[in-house]
């Protein structure tokens, strides 16, 4: 298993306005590299689930399922439903500190599929931990300065994950929230 872990703390931000920035695709993928677009799939009682279009290593393509928990506006919280890798676990810790809010999140991902998976663990592990302390760090930087997400609903505006990675069988059947993250 690897795992990544950042915190920063934002000055003059809300718990909720990284809240929604976080659950914002068209602001979040600004920040994490990793990903390209979250398109909302069904609403739960304390979320969502979603499919998580990304890029492994920042080059090979890929998707999972992922089911969306949440308490607004101190935590996230996403498990893999479906998907290529035995374990997916990331989460979000909001809270509000003298000042702004402090921005806790951890990503945890395990393969497994044998040689493969502990190939996989030696070549990624550095890559993955730095990536996840660099996209806390990028959501800081850019609430700072003035970016906010419009939460759920924020992938309303920039339309569906086909505008974002090209593939027309991404498109989403344009439910009132559109893609999220």
């Amino acid at each position: 298993m690897i795992r990544g872990e950042g915190t920063t703390v934002a000055q003059g931000v809300t718990p909720d306005q990284v809240f929604d920035f976080v659950l914002d695709p068209a602001q979040y993928t600004k920040a994490d590299t990793k990903m390209v677009w979250v398109t909302k799939l069904a609403d739960t009682a304390d979320g969502m689930l979603a499919r998580e279009d990304g890029k492994f290593l920042g080059r090979f393509p890929g998707s999972v399922v992922t089911r969306y928990r949440w308490k607004r506006p101190s935590s996230i919280d996403v498990t893999l439903e479906h998907g290529v890798p035995r374990h997916l676990h990331a989460w979000f810790d909001i809270d509000a500190v003298e000042g702004g809010t402090r921005i806790h999140h951890v990503e945890e991902l395990d393969l497994g599929h044998g040689p493969l998976g502990w190939l996989h663990d030696l070549v990624a592990a550095k890559w993955f931990a730095r990536s996840v302390d660099a996209e806390v760090t990028e959501i800081g930087r850019l609430l700072q300065a003035g970016e906010r997400g419009r939460g759920v609903a924020g992938g309303d505006e920039q339309g569906t994950a086909e505008g974002h990675h090209g593939d027309p069988s991404a498109e989403t059947s344009g439910t009132e929230d559109g893609p999220v993250r």
